[in-house]
């Protein structure tokens, strides 16, 4: 199997409002800070590089690694293309 690998640091915006930074991934599961709350199996869609994603979300809590991203989603990613898989899984 693949472990998950630290991506380059990756800030994207949210398509209600706001941004995320992706803290890791293995291309289906990811981790990311945000700066919205987002409830349980809502999907979160975002803006990488002029393309969108979705992340269905696991959980979300609050946690104190950055002031202006207070939120840690967990998730799953819904419909990434390969390009932006590549993108942002890099071993």
């Amino acid at each position: 199997g693949r472990h998950p690998t630290r991506p380059p640091v990756i800030v994207f915006s949210w398509r209600r409002g706001g941004q995320g930074r992706l803290l890791q991934t293995d291309g289906d599961l990811v981790s990311v800070l945000s700066s919205l709350a987002c409830p349980p199996g809502t999907p979160l869609e975002g803006d990488l590089e002029g393309s969108m994603f979705r992340i269905k979300v696991r959980s979300c809590r609050k946690c104190d690694e950055a002031a202006e991203l207070p939120f840690r989603i967990e998730g799953r990613f819904q419909n990434l293309t390969r390009e932006q898989r590549a993108r942002l899984v890099r071993d």
